[in-house]
C-alpha cells in the first residue's frame, strides 16, 4: 500500500523551530504540573507524540515563551485525544461531561481548575490571552465547541459500531482532529486579531477551510496504516471512502492523495489572490499586512504538520494488514 504524499509535497524543506527540544522539556514538566503525565502509558504516548517538535514544526518562527504555550497546547491535545479516542469511548455521557467541563472552565463559566484536561486548556488560554483580545478567546472557544461536536459524533458511532452517513460528513470530518483550535493559536503566534469583515469573509474562510482539510487529510493518510482496526476511526477519510464508495485501502489512499494535491494547489492560488480580495474589502495597510502574514503562517502550519508526521516515531509503525 502506498501511503506517501503527492509529489507536489514531497522533498519540501520544512523548517523546525530551533527551540523545539527546549519546548519539549518545558511541556513535559508542565504536563506533570497539571497532572497529565501520570504514568508509563502517558509518558510512552508523549514519546511518540513529541509535542515540542509538533509545535516547532507548526510554528517555526515562534519565540521562546510563545513556543512553550504552543507546545503545551499540542501536548495537551495528545492527552485530550487519548481521552476521547480510548478511555471513554464506551460511555458518551461521561465523555461529553468531561469535554463540556473543559469548555466551561476555559471560558470562565465555572471556577478555575488547575489540574487535569480542564485546567490544562484553561491555563493555556489564560497565558495566551494576556497578549490577545477577548474576541480571540471567544473565537478559540467556538472552535473547541466544534471539536466537542465531532468527538461526540465519533464516540457514538464507535459505541454503536456504525459509520457516519454522507450528509454533513465533511464539515464534521475536518473538525475531528482539533486542528481548528491550533489554527486559532496561529493568530496568537503572529499577534494578529483580524476584524470580522476579514475573518468571516468568504475567501478567508475558504483559506482556513483548506488549511484544515490539508492538516486533517495528511493525518488521515499517514495514520491509516498504524491503526490495528482503521474502521474504529470513523472520521478517517480513507475509512469513509472505503465504506461509502466501496474503495479498497489502496484506492482510498490514492483518492486522498489526489485531494491533498488539489487542496494544496487551491491554497497557493487563494494565497496569491488574497491581496486583491483585501483591497476589495477596503482593508487599510495594517490589516492588509496582518492578513497576508497570517496566510503565510497558515501555509507554514499545514506544511509543518507534514514535517511532524514524517519526523516522529509513531508514524513509522505498521499495524494494519488488509485481507
Amino acid at each position: 500500500m502506498n501511503y506517501s504524499l503527492p509529489l507536489i509535497l514531497q522533498g519540501l524543506e520544512i523548517p523546525l523551530n530551533p527551540l523545539s527540544e527546549e519546548a519539549e522539556r518545558h511541556t513535559r514538566e508542565w504536563l506533570k504540573g497539571v497532572g497529565l503525565e501520570a504514568g508509563g502509558h502517558e509518558t510512552h504516548q508523549l514519546d511518540l507524540y513529541l509535542p515540542g517538535k509538533y509545535g516547532g514544526y507548526m510554528w517555526p518562527n515562534a519565540e521562546r515563551e510563545d513556543l512553550y504555550i504552543l507546545s503545551d497546547l499540542t501536548g495537551w491535545f495528545s492527552c485530550q485525544d487519548d481521552l476521547a479516542d480510548e478511555d471513554l469511548s464506551r460511555s458518551p455521557e461521561i465523555l461529553e461531561k468531561v469535554l463540556r467541563q473543559v469548555h466551561d472552565v476555559a471560558s470562565g463559566r465555572v471556577a478555575l481548575m488547575h489540574k487535569g484536561v480542564a485546567g490544562g486548556l484553561a491555563n493555556i488560554i489564560e497565558r495566551a490571552g494576556f497578549s490577545m483580545s477577548e474576541r480571540w478567546k471567544g473565537r478559540t472557544l467556538d472552535q473547541y465547541t466544534s471539536y466537542i461536536h465531532a468527538c461526540m459524533c465519533a464516540a457514538v458511532h464507535r459505541v454503536e459500531g456504525t459509520q457516519p452517513v454522507l450528509a454533513d460528513y465533511e464539515s464534521i470530518w475536518r473538525h475531528a482532529g482539533g486542528f481548528q483550535v491550533c489554527i486559532e493559536f496561529t493568530y496568537f503566534a503572529t499577534r494578529i486579531d483580524l476584524p470580522s469583515v476579514v475573518y468571516f469573509s468568504a475567501q478567508w474562510q475558504t483559506l482556513r477551510t483548506i488549511t484544515l482539510n490539508l492538516m486533517k487529510a495528511v493525518n488521515d493518510l499517514l495514520s491509516y496504516r498504524i491503526m490495528e482496526n482503521p474502521d474504529e476511526d470513523v472520521y478517517n477519510l480513507l475509512t469513509h471512502l472505503r465504506h461509502h464508495q466501496g474503495l479498497s485501502p489502496d484506492q482510498a489512499a490514492a483518492e486522498v492523495r489526489l485531494r491533498i494535491e488539489v487542496w494544496a494547489r487551491m491554497f497557493f492560488d487563494l494565497q496569491t489572490r488574497l491581496p486583491d480580495e483585501l483591497d476589495r474589502l477596503g482593508c487599510d495597510v495594517v490589516i492588509r499586512e496582518q492578513a497576508l502574514r497570517c496566510a503565510e503562517a497558515f501555509r507554514e502550519q499545514w506544511i509543518g504538520n507534514i514535517g511532524w508526521h514524517l519526523a516522529v516515531p509513531r508514524y513509522r509503525e505498521i499495524r494494519f494488514r488488509p485481507d
